[in-house]
This record gives structure tokens, C-alpha cells and sequence, in this order.
């Protein structure tokens, strides 16, 4: 049986105003209205039970209810609605010196105190020089405690409580205002009460002493009582809470939760926190300093239950920071903005997403790969990927058996310089980081008076970890019924159904320039621009001073893959050729001039054969095979006619080769700075029963 039960708990109390004269100008109106009352509820809608032998820890700001709910435990005060229900004899120490008379001795007050709390004057007499003894203040027992100090009222009142033998103790704060020789033997005491299996409520500040002592902890929020799983996570939780309450507001929505604090956000899903550190936040420079969204005066515009938006007001800049923060379903959208009061140069944009180091495995645009171990030695942030890949979608994936979700994040950039990249902190914070930021070229520096739009994270948690992969690769991919193709840095690969039709680099360019081949996977390619069904891409060659422009779109039976040369400088091109290296289970090939037979792979052979006779310029090359459709590569006329080839790869790579090769017949292809049209081809892919 319980030896407390706290049910559906609430406590109001009235509002007490300043009466207005009544010459004021709502002074009458406030005369009138003087039946009407304003009340406050201090405790709202509580329940739990504590089971003997329990030490239970109650925590939260100022204000929150802590003390009201010890006090109507304690029977001090009864409760506007619900039931309180306690089994047993209760000691507690509630406020400074409760119970006690000032003009009375401390002896006095001894016998006084402990009979208010059910002691008869014998049992008080067999354990006075105990209570005496245990206080420390002997030299002082029989002065009145009006002249005792805050400590010493403390040292008597809990000695007296500590010797009541209660089967519940309440203890508040008081605790707080002894030394700590006195506070250690408190907890000694304590202690003892566990080990008799006595039960204990305790209120505290001191997280260490809750954390330590307390096997289950209550956090008490504006008056409504948070649960988490273990002392631990409550204890995290609250302390995500703490900071100028005008700043804070706890966003929910099933399983996901937000708390906005003062420039900083934490996520929280099925009540265990995925953050860490300080969570998302963001910076500023400007003339050389950081601005840290934490050092703002914050305070929440608006508020509701799933979204706020929350205001920070800079001290060094002209700049008030903007955060608009909703749930939609199990997604956390966060929109980043700034209002300049005045002309500002600002050099860097930056936001951060911390999160736990239980995530193990990265994702990164059609990038994937396991995080590094934060070592000791690690003082410094370091880069996981290459800061110079571009994604606009990254993913973060847990340990498998952690209780963590995965995180999906899809970033839009109001700016097009910002980037994304995954980092590791330092081993001080520990946590893995996403980050976008933006060094801001010198002639954008100047952010004009008025509001800017800088980011929006959209953060989707709790995907399955197929769904997230699928989710990362939707920006980057053509449905045709059951044809997809997906973008991958510098390389298309195609799927049929459930079935890959490509393998190894998958369908790619490459580019021989003074005898080097230059792959698309090879390019630094930036983030993929959907217009509707069609896909541009940008890649930048860090050897030869070009870019090549992907633009994809589906056609009937497949998509369009149409490739721009930008030369910055004058090129002279040896070869080169757009190709698709399909499984090794396609078996014929065809061109628009002759036909044949994929041979089998030769042991020990690594180089690429080309497999056809005639070298003619043509329009198509097909490749087929036994229960997989047949995969056409299809020039288009506007460029010229391309040599359609089939190749085998080598033996360890296994792959069939469809390649459309454009050759200098007599001299060197020459390129002048500008935009050229490099290469237009269709990849269709059709069933064998409809070839």
C-alpha cells in the first residue's frame, strides 16, 4: 500500500492587486469588478504515489510548486481540487524554524517542536540529549532562538525531525542554509532513514544531493509535474529548463518536445533527449567578434503549445535574432531570421545541431559513413566530411541499441553561400555536430535595416533507417513508374522496381586531358536544384579549370541526361564519353551497326576491353539479359553523333559498360572559355517482352 497518494492535485490561490483609486481612470471599473477574483494555480492536475521505504526527490525552478505540494502532503494547507492521502506518522521540515516560539528557549523548543509532530514529553526526554548532540549547538540550548542564526534554527529544527522515528519525512530547501560538516551529517542521517526503510520527500536546489540520494525524482514545471524515466534524465531535463523564464517556452507534440531557452533549443522524443550541449543554437560575426544567440536578452513573442516564436535582442549589434519553432507531427521546424535595426556587416552565419555521441553512422547527401571516436586529445571541432561537399539533406543514425531516434535534417539556405557539413566537437562537449554556416562574401557583407530570412532546419525524427536513406535520396531522384535514378556525386545510378541495374560508378562521365581522365565522381559537386521533375547539378573540377552542368528530366521509358561543359579558361580535350556500367548479369549487347555477346570475365585481366568492331557513329546501344529489361543508351542528334561501345570492365569489377565516346578525329577537341553543350543522351530502360 502506498504511504502517499497525491490524485489529480490542484491548488489555487487568489491574486492579491493594488487596489486603484478610485479617481483613477480604472479606478471605478476595478470597484465594480472587486467580486470577481483572479487566481493563480500553483499546482495543476498532479498525480503519484510513493511506496514505502521510497526517497523521492522533488525539483524545479522557483515558483513552480514544490513547496505547496509539501505542504499539502504534510496536511498544512488542503488542496482547491483532487485528493492527498498519507499513511503513517510524518516529520517535516518545511520553513526555517516552523513550529518553533520565538521568545522560547532552544530546550523549550525541542519539547515544543517534537510534540507538535506527535511525540509525548517521555519520548522526548529519552532522545533530548541525542536531539542535542546531533544539533551541535549545546553551548546555545537554552537561549531563546531569537537569537539564533539561520543556521542554527536549521541545525535544531531537523535534529528535532530526525529524531521523531516518522515513517515519511518532508524535507525542504531549508537543508540549504547549514554548513557542510552539518549538511554531510544530515545526509548520514538521511541515509539511516533508507537503510530503516523510512520514507523520504526532499526539496531541493542541490541536484548532487537529489541525484545521490533519490531514486525517483519529481520535476514540477508552472505547476504541472514532468515524468522521465530515471533520476538522471529528469535531473538533464530540468536543467534544459533553467534560465530567464521570459526566454523559455517547452514546445510538445506527441512523442517529440522542444525547449526554447534563451537562445539555445533542445530536442527531447519518448522523453529521452537527443541533443546535447547546448543543443541547436547559432552565431554571428561581425567586426571580428562572435555573437553567440545565448548572450541575447530573449523573451517568448508568442507561444502555444507546439510553436512560439522567440525574440533575442543583441548587446554588441544593432541585431535582434528571430526563431519561429513549430511541431509538425514528428518533425522540429526551426526558421532562422535576423531584424537590423541598422546597416550591419556581418562575415559569418552559423548554426549548430548537437547532438548525443550515441549516434555512430553519418549521412551526408548520397554520402554515408561511420563517425570517428571523440578522443581525449581532441580539442577542437573536426570535420567528418570534406567541407567542400555540398549537401542540402544529412541524417544521423544511433548505436542499435540505443533508445535514440534517428535524425533527419533538410536545410534550406536563404542564402547561397551557406553550407553543411558533419563534425565532431571537441572531447570536452562530446557530441557529434551538423552544422550550416555561411562566410558571407565581401561585397554581400552588409546586411541592409529590416528583417532577413538566413535558414530553416526541418528536423523529421523517429524514420526507420531505410526511410531515412529512401528521404535523403528523394531531392535527388526521377520516378518514371518503375524506373528510379538517383543523383550520387558525380554518378546516376538506376533501379528497376527493387532490381539495381547499375553497379561500380553506375552511369558517370569522364574527360581525358593531357593524358589524365577526369571522372564525374571525381568533380566537387554542389547541391541538386529540382524544378519540378527536372535536376540541375554543378560540378567543379579542383585539376582543369571547368564545371560540368547535369541537367536531368524524365522522357517516355526513362530520363534525359543532358551534360554542359563550362570552360573558364581555353581546354584542349583528348576524349570523352558518357557511360553506363551495368550488372554483370546483362549478357548481349546491340548497336545500330553490329551485335555480340558480354564474354565472360577473364581471370587476372583488369583492364577495360572494348568489345565491338565498328566504330561508326551511332544513335543507340542496348544492352540485354535473362529476366532484367533492357537498358538503352540513346545519343541525341543535337550534339552529333556519338561512337556507341560496349566495354567489360575487369575481372574484379565485373561489370557490362554501355559507352557513348566522342573522339578527336584529327585534332585535339577545343573548348574557349564559355558554356558548351558536352554531351545529350537518353537512358531508356523497357521490359525484355516490350524490346
Amino acid at each position: 500500500m502506498p504511504i502517499v497518494e497525491v490524485q489529480n492535485v490542484s491548488k489555487r490561490f487568489a491574486l492579491r492587486r493594488r487596489r486603484h483609486a478610485l479617481l483613477s481612470r480604472r479606478g471605478l471599473a476595478h470597484l465594480l469588478r472587486l467580486g470577481e477574483k483572479e487566481q493563480f494555480a500553483a499546482l495543476d492536475g498532479v498525480s503519484f504515489t510513493v511506496e514505502p521505504g521510497e526517497c523521492v526527490g522533488i525539483i524545479g525552478q522557483n515558483g513552480s510548486g514544490k513547496s505547496t505540494l509539501l505542504k499539502l502532503i504534510a496536511g498544512v494547507t488542503l488542496p482547491s481540487s483532487g485528493r492527498v492521502a498519507v499513511h503513517g506518522r510524518v516529520a517535516s521540515l518545511l520553513e526555517l524554524g516552523a513550529g518553533f516560539h520565538s521568545i522560547l528557549t532552544g530546550r523549550e523548543n525541542i519539547y515544543l517542536n517534537a510534540g507538535i509532530l506527535g511525540m509525548r514529553h517521555a519520548q522526548v526526554a529519552e532522545v533530548y540529549d541525542s536531539i542535542v548532540e546531533f544539533s551541535g549547538i549545546a553551548s546555545f540550548i537554552d537561549n531563546p532562538v531569537d537569537t539564533y542564526s539561520s543556521g542554527m534554527y536549521v541545525r535544531l529544527a531537523f535534529a528535532v525531525a530526525a529524531h521523531v522515528n516518522p515513517d515519511l519525512f518532508l524535507v525542504d530547501e531549508v537543508l540549504a542554509v547549514g554548513d557542510e560538516e552539518f549538511q554531510r551529517k544530515c545526509r548520514r542521517r538521511i541515509a539511516e532513514f533508507r537503510e530503516q526503510g523510512k520514507t523520504i520527500l526532499f526539496v531541493s536546489h542541490d541536484l548532487g544531493m537529489v541525484h545521490s540520494l533519490c531514486e525517483r525524482v519529481i520535476l514540477l514545471h508552472k505547476g504541472k509535474m514532468v515524468v522521465r524515466s530515471n533520476p538522471q534524465e529528469t535531473i538533464k531535463y530540468y536543467m534544459r529548463l533553467v534560465g530567464n523564464p521570459k526566454g523559455v517556452h517547452t514546445l510538445a507534440k506527441g512523442d517529440v518536445e522542444v525547449v526554447s531557452n534563451n537562445g539555445h533549443m533542445n530536442l527531447f522524443y519518448q522523453r529521452k533527449e537527443l541533443t546535447g550541449g547546448q543543443g541547436l543554437e547559432g552565431k554571428l560575426r561581425a567586426m571580428q567578434q562572435d555573437h553567440h544567440t545565448s548572450s541575447a536578452d530573449w523573451e517568448i513573442a508568442t507561444s502555444g503549445p507546439d510553436q512560439c516564436v522567440a525574440r533575442g535582442r543583441m548587446h554588441r549589434l544593432p541585431v535582434t535574432h528571430v526563431w519561429t519553432i513549430k511541431i509538425e507531427g514528428k518533425t522540429v521546424i526551426w526558421r532562422m531570421g535576423i531584424e537590423c535595426r541598422n546597416p550591419v556587416p556581418i562575415d559569418l552565419i552559423e548554426a549548430n545541431l548537437l547532438i548525443s555521441s550515441q549516434y555512430t553512422e553519418w549521412v551526408y547527401g548520397d554520402l554515408s559513413g561511420v563517425f570517428p571516436e571523440i578522443l581525449p586529445e581532441d580539442t577542437e571541432w573536426n570535420a567528418v566530411v570534406a567541407p567542400d561537399v555540398m549537401a542540402n539533406e544529412a541524417a544521423a543514425l544511433p548505436r542499435e541499441d540505443s533508445q535514440l531516434p534517428t535524425v533527419l535534417v533538410d536545410v534550406k539556405h536563404h542564402k547561397p553561400y551557406m553550407r553543411l557539413v558533419w563534425a565532431n566537437t571537441d572531447s570536452a562537449t562530446g557530441c557529434r555536430v551538423l552544422q550550416a554556416n555561411a562566410r558571407v562574401p565581401a561585397a554581400d557583407e552588409e546586411f541592409a535595416a529590416g528583417y532577413h530570412d538566413l535558414l530553416t532546419f526541418h528536423i523529421q525524427l523517429g524514420l526507420t533507417r531505410e526511410e531515412v536513406r529512401r528521404k535523403v535520396t528523394e531531392e535527388r531522384s526521377l520516378k518514371l513508374g518503375a524506373l528510379t535514378a538517383v543523383f550520387e556525386h558525380g554518378r546516376i545510378r538506376l533501379n528497376y522496381g527493387d532490381t539495381l541495374l547499375t553497379t561500380l560508378v553506375h552511369a558517370y562521365t569522364s574527360m581525358l586531358i593531357s593524358d589524365l581522365w577526369n571522372d564525374s565522381i571525381n568533380l566537387q559537386w554542389g547541391a541538386v536544384e529540382r524544378e519540378g521533375d527536372r535536376l540541375t547539378i554543378s560540378g567543379y573540377s579542383r585539376r582543369f579549370p571547368f564545371r560540368q552542368i547535369w541537367e536531368l528530366e524524365p522522357v517516355e521509358n526513362g530520363f534525359s541526361w543532358r551534360v554542359l561543359l563550362e570552360a573558364f579558361e581555353p581546354i584542349d580535350v583528348q576524349e570523352y564519353h558518357a557511360s553506363i556500367i551495368l550488372r554483370q548479369e546483362y549478357s548481349r549487347w546491340r548497336t545500330d551497326h553490329e551485335s555480340g555477346i558480354f564474354p565472360p570475365f577473364e581471370p587476372g585481366v583488369e583492364d577495360w576491353r572494348h568489345l565491338n568492331h565498328s566504330y561508326k557513329p551511332g544513335l543507340h546501344i542496348t544492352a540485354s539479359g535473362d529476366e532484367i529489361p533492357d537498358v538503352t543508351l540513346e545519343a541525341d542528334p543535337e550534339k552529333g553523333l556519338p561512337r556507341m561501345t560496349p566495354l567489360n570492365t575487369g575481372a574484379g569489377q565485373r561489370g557490362r559498360v554501355l559507352q557513348a565516346l566522342h573522339t578527336a578525329d584529327t585534332c585535339l577537341i577545343h573548348y574557349e572559355p564559355g558554356t558548351h553543350l558536352y554531351s545529350s543522351t537518353r537512358i531508356i530502360v523497357k521490359p525484355r517482352e516490350d524490346s
